[in-house]
């Protein structure tokens, strides 16, 4: 072949190409490599964040499972008690070291790490007389009755010390008070009843069938140090059918609680017991034949539990309303005893208590009104005292051959059940069975209360509102963007509001509470009217450029945004003058008086609105994205072939467009909605935070993340509060990944059903 191409010059031959292999089998093995490195590593990647996630939801899970795990109890040993007579009473330390049993003759003392008597303290106060009757606390105060008619008051203390290698000894010893005079007669106490004050105590007995003597003393410290003792007595009789079987102190007012043989419960008022209605009948059991065994409150003095002579346990809240008789409600059925359970334990540390009855002990607790345990006799005796440790972690029973039971009890969240967190709960002092959430309270009393219920609607209600103003104004202004926008508008509008994603949470949040709640505050008529003063002036302005050519001519397809945008800015405005004028004129000059005589909406500043107003701009900009590039991406062919058959852009982008977009377009409000569920810091910060069940959009609320933020920092680890926490979060994640699923499912639904478009 010769080159002709200089006609000046000879012909010169052209050199034949070179054939040369395109790759060498060196290249192919570096570029197989690369490709397998490349998968495996995507592939560990991929199974390193899923190991990961798997982890996290691990660790949650560990952490709030313990809430939900059965008490169980342990025996530890037994003691057999050298006194002749049956047991009165038994208690024990708060280290469980020493054990103590009253009888007949005094109180003993036994080691419970060696389950072996100890020296024992005499009582000269005793003075010959027999100890027949006791009353006891979980403090380890004692009112012993006597056989002649004195009673006596005796603390339980116990010394800890410690030796150089620090180990701790404790060494009990007995303070008894002056006796009191408690029968006049001389008789013996049969059944007494004391209530321990921080200055004093006071002292009950029955005498006779319907007749109840009162001793108060009252401690007071003079300038020397030495104690001062004043003195009170009150007798009294009651008007009831049987006998006097059971009597309890009220500590938060200075009443007795009496129970009857014939089931009336009666409460007298001791500093108006000259007036006629001081003393009341305020409940009674079933049935006139069943009588009260024994009853007692529980921490706080508001929850009484009642057992009835056939082994029933009752548990009733005192009710005193303004203009209304002091009364008990009934509140729970407990599990029965198959005997009268006369013999009663509380908590100092929460709302549990334990019975006992015949052949068994029951472990209860009052605020969820469940049996958590039964512990029957090791040998079928019946028990004749019983304590619970002060720490709640220790069961003493005795029984009526003087022997003596020790059992670890473990049930450190007695107040967690699937009933406490999800359903309905009567607590203290309501009226009604509701969900409440409420982790701290003002007295050690309190019980904290933990249903996640108003948490979890909370969080629907602002995700509701938050997507009720983001889905439309994100779907519409993508759909336009999309669709009809001029290309280099387009180029303006989508990456100005795909930079909205870039404002923090934080940001928003403090931004919603400073500005955006004062001003919805101020203009809410002028923001309710808002959206029909802007449909209807766009509307008109729609229809005037439709009808008129001039206007079409100077404002091209694609171009409208730039009528609509000033025309919806003077719409705001105008809705606020509006607003302003109908609250003047209609609203009785105040719309937050308005809504409050009307329709008994309270208005807080704070607000689902104010909320749904903040999370919506946040979650805008996520569903913006996607649905504009479902849109976008729907193949030209597509619209090209609609078009070619006559149809209008419009026509097209609604049968063809959205519904080709749609899996995308679902995905994208999922998406969104899963944004709203977690979101923390604009919920935290632009609501009240108040737990409360209400649709209200002018109500506020508390969400599950923004409650975790909270709460958190303040809860002990390992607390009841720390892993209710981590439960919160356990729901946010079941929540989310439920919503992705169900997301994921729908979309590839619809996916398959228009593919072949």
């Amino acid at each position: 072949m010769l080159r002709t191409d200089n006609p000046t010059s000879d012909p010169v031959p052209l050199q034949e190409p070179v054939e040369r292999d395109l790759f060498t089998s060196e290249d192919l093995r570096k570029r197989l490599f690369a490709d397998r490195s490349a998968r495996y590593f995507v592939t560990l990647g991929g199974w390193a964040i899923i190991f990961s996630i798997l982890a996290i939801l691990f660790v949650i899970v560990a952490e709030f499972i313990p809430l939900f795990k059965s008490p169980s109890i342990v025996l530890e040993g037994t003691i057999s008690a050298s006194g002749e007579s049956p047991p009165l009473g038994v208690g024990l330390d708060e280290y469980r070291e020493v054990a103590y049993l009253v009888d007949a003759s005094g109180i003993h003392f036994y080691s419970l790490a060696k389950y072996e008597p100890l020296p024992s303290s005499s009582l000269p106060e005793l003075a010959g007389a027999q100890i027949v009757s006791v009353s006891s606390s979980e403090s380890n105060f004692l009112a012993l009755g006597l056989s002649d008619g004195r009673a006596l008051p005796v603390q339980v203390a116990f010394e800890n010390k410690y030796s150089a290698d620090l180990t701790r000894t404790v060494l009990p010893r007995l303070v008894p008070e002056p006796p009191v005079a408690l029968r006049q007669d001389g008789q013996p106490v049969e059944h007494i009843y004391h209530l321990e004050k921080e200055k004093g105590y006071s002292l009950a007995t029955t005498v006779g069938s319907g007749r109840v003597a009162v001793v108060r003393v009252e401690k007071r410290k003079n300038l020397m140090g030495g104690v001062t003792r004043k003195t009170s007595r009150d007798s009294f009789s009651l008007p009831i059918k049987g006998k006097i079987s059971a009597m309890v102190f009220h500590g938060v007012e200075n009443a007795v609680f009496v129970g009857t043989t014939s089931g009336q419960i009666l409460r007298a008022d001791l500093d108006h017991l000259s007036d006629p209605s001081a003393i009341q009948v305020i409940g009674k059991t079933n049935k006139p034949e069943i009588g009260v065994a024994a009853m007692n409150f529980l921490l706080g003095d508001y929850t009484l539990i009642m057992a009835d002579s056939t082994g029933g346990i009752g548990s009733y809240q005192w009710l005193r309303q303004e203009g209304e008789k002091t009364r008990l409600q009934k509140i729970y059925d407990l599990d029965a005893h198959p005997a009268a359970a006369h013999l009663f334990a509380s908590s100092l540390r929460n709302k549990g208590f334990i019975t006992g009855g015949g052949e068994a002990v029951k472990v209860h607790y009052g605020t969820t009104g469940e049996t958590q345990l039964t512990v029957p006799h090791p040998s079928g005796a019946s028990f004749a005292a019983l304590a619970l440790s002060p720490k709640a972690d220790a069961i003493l029973a005795a029984d009526a051959n003087g022997k003596m039971f020790h059992w670890t009890l473990e049930n450190p969240y007695p107040q967690i059940t699937f009933k406490s967190v999800f359903e309905k709960i009567w607590y203290e002092g309501y009226e009604r069975p509701e969900y409440v959430w409420q982790s701290t309270g003002g007295s050690d009393a309190f019980e904290s209360k933990f249903s996640l219920v108003p948490l979890i609607y909370g969080t629907l209600k602002g995700t509701f509102y938050a997507m009720l103003f983001a889905v439309p104004l994100a779907i519409l202004g993508a759909f336009y963007t999309s669709q009809f926008m001029y290309w280099r508008l387009k180029g303006i509008v989508k990456p100005a509001i795909e930079l909205m994603a870039a404002l923090p949470s934080v940001v928003l949040g403090f931004f919603a509470a400073l500005l955006i709640a004062p001003e919805v505050e101020r203009f809410l008529p002028g923001i309710i009217l808002m959206p029909v003063v802007i449909a209807a002036i766009v509307l008109a302005a729609l229809l005037i450029y439709e009808l008129s050519g001039a206007l079409k001519s100077r404002i091209k397809l694609g171009r409208e945004i730039s009528l609509l945008v000033p025309l919806t800015f003077l719409a705001g405005v105008l809705s606020f003058y509006l607003g302003q004028g109908i609250e003047s004129q209609w609203l009785m000059g105040d719309h937050r008086t308005w809504l409050k005589e009307v329709f008994d909406v309270t208005y807080d500043q704070r607000n689902a609105l104010v909320v749904g107003l903040a999370m919506g701009f946040a979650v805008i900009p996520i569903i913006f994205t996607i649905t504009e590039d479902s849109l976008s991406n729907v193949p030209e062919h597509l619209k090209a072939s609609s078009m070619a058959l006559g149809a209008t852009p419009w026509q097209t982008a609604i049968r063809v467009i959205l519904p080709t977009a749609s899996p995308g377009i679902f995905s994208a409000v999922m998406i969104g909605f899963g944004r709203a569920v977690g979101e923390t810091m604009i919920v935290l910060m632009a609501t009240g935070n108040t737990p409360i069940m209400e649709w209200s959009v002018f109500n506020g609320f508390r969400a599950l993340s923004a409650n975790i933020a909270v709460e958190l920092p303040e809860a002990p680890e390992g607390g009841t509060l720390f892993r209710m926490l981590f439960l919160a979060a356990f729901l946010l994640f079941v929540m989310t990944f439920f919503v992705n699923t169900l997301a994921e499912i729908v979309r590839l639904k619809l996916r398959k059903r228009y593919q072949g478009l």
